[in-house]
């Protein structure tokens, strides 16, 4: 019993981790918003954050909104996640992809 609490208290923290970097990343796009409303221009590496963290909230908007409107989502989205991996597809954030590469 306590290997399975071991293993979820370790999956929440990750899960978090990813929440919060999440969450910079947005604030960053936010910034980068405002720069171009100020000057008329962003670099490129800064347009390539913008369409990176875009992707990224459309993704998280995509996997959000089965959770509310389809009942046992939360059982169907693992799956779904999973067999996406499989066929190289990504549909988390790149900002809960990047974990995996950490650990």
């Amino acid at each position: 019993m306590m290997q399975i609490e071991t293993i979820i208290e370790e999956n929440i923290h990750c899960f978090l981790l990813d929440l919060k970097k999440e969450g910079e990343s947005e604030k960053e796009a936010i910034l980068i918003i405002e720069k171009y409303i100020k000057n008329g221009k962003i670099s490129s590496e800064e347009e390539n954050i913008l369409k990176t963290q875009l992707f990224d909230s459309l993704k998280i908007l995509g996997i959000g909104i089965p959770f509310v409107l389809i009942p046992g989502a939360s059982v169907l989205m693992p799956i779904l996640i999973k067999a996406a991996d499989k066929y190289h597809i990504e549909l988390m954030p790149s900002a809960f992809n990047n974990s995996e590469e950490e650990k």
